[in-house]
């Protein structure tokens, strides 16, 4: 039987070509067969694992070594501070992504809203965080995908939200009824060139329908943006996340539909990430 420092230094060498952060994948895979934080792993390096936690540890590296995500193989993904399900029909939660959360919570503190679209909701994150941060909001979180707002809806009840929020299927405002204060959405917007780019663990992994957003990357923010006005009450805010190369083109779009104030928002790396605008009346 190994110990932990060997089955950490073991698990690195293995996965080491699979994935840009082998340490790191080593480590959080071992956490969860240990059920252990990391300062346990560093504590007691030379404790002996048992062969069940060997052997699962082993069909993990085997799963990571093959692309999959370490998010999928453990199913879960930690956001905003919370930890979310993830599965094949999600999205994995990204970093980039607590932009768009953030760019919310402070319109819904400028601005008093309380009543919260999050359209095209995968796992959840981004509706459930901003429920998480404010008691005082009415959330509802939409999905055309099914398996996603299961999803969702799950992890609703695992952050003890389920009596705060809303789900709706919805091929995006097809069944959506109430007008909102503020939507904010991650549509998919992974152009047809940039598909065939993606890295190996996005590309075979994550589900095509959550990132594909036609050939120009640019369907979903165009039918949304064309439609919000009906959905939002005046001076509700829209925020999108979008891809790098996009925020001239959203720009223009919420402009031709009547949106002001608009701005982009940049991430952690410097590049465009969010794009939002207010929907003031005409005087």
């Amino acid at each position: 039987m190994n110990s932990i420092r060997e089955a950490l230094r073991e698990g690195t060498a293995r996965i080491s070509k699979a994935s840009c952060t082998p340490v790191l994948d080593a480590r959080v895979l071992l956490k969860y067969v240990l059920k252990k934080e990391d300062t346990y792993l560093f504590v007691h390096g030379d404790e002996k694992i048992s062969k069940e936690e060997q052997d699962l540890y082993e069909l993990f590296l085997q799963k990571r070594e093959q692309g999959m995500p370490v998010a999928y193989i453990i199913g879960s993904k930690e956001f905003m501070g919370l930890e979310f399900k993830v599965n094949e029909h999600t999205l994995i939660p990204r970093p980039d992504t607590e932009i768009a959360v953030m760019e919310a919570l402070e319109a819904i503190r400028s601005h008093g809203y309380k009543k919260v679209l999050d359209l095209c909701c995968g796992s959840g994150a981004i509706g459930l965080s901003i429920a998480a941060s404010f008691e005082f909001t009415n959330v509802t979180l939409s999905d055309i995908n099914k398996e996603a707002l299961d999803v969702a809806n799950e992890n609703a009840v695992r952050l003890g939200l389920k009596q705060r929020v809303q789900f709706v299927l919805s091929d995006l405002f097809s069944n959506i009824e109430d007008p909102f204060d503020l939507i904010v959405s991650n549509p998919p917007y992974i152009s047809g060139e940039d598909m065939e780019k993606l890295d190996k663990t996005v590309r075979e992994y994550e589900p095509h329908l959550a990132l594909y957003g036609g050939d120009s990357g640019l369907d979903f923010y165009r039918a949304i943006t064309r439609q919000a006005k009906k959905y939002l009450r005046e001076n509700g805010m829209l925020i999108f996340e979008i891809g790098y190369d996009q925020s001239s083109e959203v720009e223009k779009m919420m402009k031709e539909y009547g949106f002001k104030n608009i701005h982009t928002i940049k991430d952690f790396s410097g590049l465009s990430r969010v794009v939002s605008g207010l929907l003031i009346p005409e005087t």
